[in-house]
C-alpha cells in the first residue's frame, strides 16, 4: 500500500505512526463537518424561513440546492484529484467550504442563501471521497480497518448528533450559527491538511503524466452525468412535496434524469478517458458492496431524518429533545467503531456486513413494534442504540470490501463511488420514507374512519358519553359538544394513522436490510488484516 510522502519513513519509526493518525483525525474532522451540516440544517428551516420572510415550501430549497450541487460534484472528485493533486484539492475544498459557510450565515435573503448553499454543496461533494482516498493511502493494509473506523465515526455519527447540535444553536443563539460554526473547523482543518498531508508517489507520478500528455476533460460525460444526477436529486427531494407524477415538472425531470444517466453511462463505457471507471463493476464484490452501501445510505438518512419529525410532530418534542433521543446511538457508534475496525483485521469483511444487516433489520422491526403516541424517551433512545449497533458493523466492512482485488490506482474511483452511492441511496431512502408515511397515513386513516360511523353502536355511545363528560361541562350546546367531540376524535385518528404509517416505514427499511443479506454471498473473501486487498481476480 502506498504511503504518503510524509509517512515514507522506515518501519517502526514512531513519528510516522503519530503522523498517520494525525492525518486520520484531520480527514475525519473535515468529513464530520460536511456530513454534520448536511444532516442538521433541516432543524433550522422554520427559523430560517421566519427570519428571511420565506414560506415553508420555499425554504426547503436550502436543502434541495445543496444536495443537487453535491450530486453534480461527486463524480468529478477522482478526476480533480489527479489533475490538481489530492491534498491540494482537499485543502481548497475546505477553505471554500468555510468561506461559503460564512456567507450562508451572513445571508440577508433567501436568494443569497441558496447561492451560497449551492457553492457549499460543490465543496461538500469533494471532501468525503477525497478524504477517504487519503486515508486509504496513508495507512498500511493491516491498519486500514481502524482508519476507516475513524472515518466511519465522522460519516455515520454526524447525522445522529447533527439535529441535537443544530437544535441547541438555534434555541440558544440563532440559525446563523448553524453555518458560522463551520468556519473555524474548515480553516483549522485546511491548515492541518497543508501541514500534514502529501500525495503518495504514485499519485504525483500520475498527475505529472496527465499534465505531460495534456489534461483531457470528459466534458460530455460530465455534462450528461451532472445534469442527470441533478435532475434525479431534484425529483427525490421534491417528489413527495409536489405529489410525484401529478406534477409536470417531476415527470419531465424524471424522464430527463433517466435519459441523461443512461446516456452518460453508455458514453462513459466507450470514452477513452472516462470520468467514471465503470469497469469496477465487473468485480462482483465491488458491485455487491455498492448495493449494500446504497441500502445503508437509505437506512441511515431515511431513519435519521424521519425519527426527529415523528418525535416533534406527534410527541411534541422540542428540536433539542428529539436530538437527545437519537444521540445515545451516536455515542454507542463512537465506542463501537474502533472495535469493528479491529475486527476487520481478524474477520472477513463480508461476514461482518452480514451481521450488521441482520442487526439493522431486527432494530427496524423493533422500531415498528414500539412506536406509538405513548412511547417514552428511554424506549426511543434504546431502539436507536440497537440500530446504531447494526450500522457500526456496516460502514467500515463495506468500505474494506469495496477495495477487494482492485489495484491501488483505483483508490480515487472507489472512494468516489462509495460516497456517490451512499448519497444517492440516502436520497432514495428519504424519498421512499416520506412517500410511505404520506400515503400510508391516508390509507390507515380511511380504514379507521370506516369504523367511526353512527351505524357502529359502540362509536355512537362512546361519542355521546365523551361529548357529555368533556365538552358538556363548559356549557356548550348539545350540538356544539358533539362537534367538538368529533373534532377531538378526528385529531386522535390522524395521530394514530400517522403513527401506523411510521411503523410501515420502519418495516420497509427492515425488509430492505433483510433482503440485502443475500448480497453478502456474492462477495469474495478478503484476507483479514489486508485492508480489503485480496487476490487480484476479485
Amino acid at each position: 500500500m502506498a504511503q504518503t510522502q510524509t509517512l515514507s519513513k522506515p518501519a517502526g519509526a514512531g513519528l510516522a505512526g503519530h503522523l498517520k493518525w494525525a492525518i486520520a483525525i484531520t480527514v475525519a474532522l473535515g468529513t464530520f463537518m460536511d456530513v454534520l451540516d448536511n444532516s442538521s440544517v433541516s432543524v433550522a428551516l422554520q427559523n430560517i424561513g421566519g427570519s428571511l420572510g420565506a414560506s415553508q415550501d420555499d425554504v426547503t430549497w436550502v436543502i434541495t440546492v445543496l444536495l443537487v450541487a453535491k450530486a453534480v460534484m461527486l463524480p468529478t472528485a477522482s478526476f480533480l484529484s489527479t489533475a490538481i493533486g489530492r491534498s491540494r484539492l482537499f485543502m481548497l475544498a475546505l477553505v471554500a467550504y468555510g468561506v461559503s459557510s460564512l456567507l450562508c450565515g451572513l445571508s440577508s435573503s433567501l436568494g443569497m442563501l441558496l447561492v451560497m448553499r449551492a457553492f457549499q454543496g460543490l465543496c461538500g461533494g469533494i471532501i468525503p471521497p477525497v478524504g477517504q482516498a487519503i486515508l486509504k493511502d496513508s495507512f498500511p493494509p493491516e491498519e486500514q480497518g481502524q482508519a476507516f473506523a475513524l472515518f466511519g465515526v465522522a460519516t455515520v455519527v454526524a447525522p445522529t448528533v447533527g439535529p441535537l447540535l443544530c437544535g441547541w444553536l438555534v434555541d440558544s443563539y440563532s440559525w446563523h450559527w448553524v453555518f458560522f460554526v463551520n468556519v473555524p473547523i474548515a480553516l483549522i482543518t485546511a491548515f492541518l491538511v497543508t501541514a500534514l498531508v502529501k500525495d503518495p508517489p504514485e499519485l504525483v507520478k500520475e498527475k505529472a503524466n496527465a499534465w505531460a500528455k495534456g489534461i483531457s476533460v470528459d466534458y460530455i460525460g460530465l455534462s450528461l452525468l451532472g445534469l442527470g444526477l441533478s435532475a434525479l436529486q431534484y425529483v427525490l427531494s421534491r417528489g413527495e412535496r409536489d405529489d410525484w407524477f401529478s406534477s409536470q415538472a417531476i415527470i419531465l425531470l424524471s424522464v430527463a434524469a433517466a435519459v441523461l444517466l443512461v446516456g452518460g453511462i453508455i458514453w462513459e463505457m466507450r470514452a477513452k478517458n472516462p470520468l467514471l471507471d465503470l469497469s469496477l463493476f465487473r468485480s462482483r464484490t465491488f458491485t455487491a458492496a455498492m448495493l449494500v452501501m446504497f441500502v445503508v445510505g437509505a437506512l441511515l438518512y431515511g431513519s435519521t431524518t424521519q425519527l426527529p419529525q415523528f418525535l416533534q410532530s406527534l410527541l411534541g418534542y422540542r428540536a433539542v429533545d428529539s436530538g437527545l433521543a437519537i444521540t445515545p446511538g451516536g455515542l454507542s457508534l463512537i465506542l463501537l467503531m474502533p472495535i469493528v475496525g479491529w475486527l476487520t483485521g481478524k474477520v472477513q469483511a463480508r461476514w461482518l456486513i452480514g451481521f450488521g444487516l441482520v442487526v439493522s433489520s431486527l432494530a427496524c422491526f423493533y422500531y415498528a413494534h414500539i412506536l406509538s403516541t405513548t412511547v417514552d424517551f428511554r424506549t426511543v433512545a434504546t431502539a436507536r442504540i440497537y440500530q446504531s449497533l447494526g450500522l457500526g458493523f456496516l460502514f467500515v466492512p463495506i468500505t474494506v470490501a469495496s477495495y477487494v482485488g482492485l489495484a491501488k490506482s483505483k483508490t480515487n474511483q472507489v472512494a468516489m463511488f462509495t460516497n456517490l452511492v451512499q448519497t444517492i441511496g440516502g436520497g432514495f431512502g428519504i424519498a421512499a420514507i416520506e412517500t410511505v408515511i404520506a400515503r400510508r397515513s391516508q390509507f390507515h386513516q380511511s380504514r379507521i374512519v370506516d369504523h367511526l360511523t353512527f351505524t357502529n353502536p359502540d362509536y355512537a355511545a362512546g361519542l355521546r358519553q365523551f361529548a357529555t363528560s368533556v365538552f358538556g361541562r363548559v356549557n356548550a350546546s348539545g350540538v356544539d359538544a358533539m362537534r367538538q367531540a368529533q373534532g377531538a376524535i378526528y385529531r386522535v385518528v390522524q395521530q394514530q394513522a400517522t403513527t401506523l404509517a411510521y411503523t410501515d416505514a420502519f418495516y420497509l427499511l427492515g425488509f430492505a436490510c433483510l433482503f440485502s443479506i443475500g448480497l453478502v454471498f456474492l462477495m469474495k473473501a478478503n484476507k483479514p488484516g489486508a485492508g480489503g486487498q485480496a487476490d487480484a481476480a476479485a
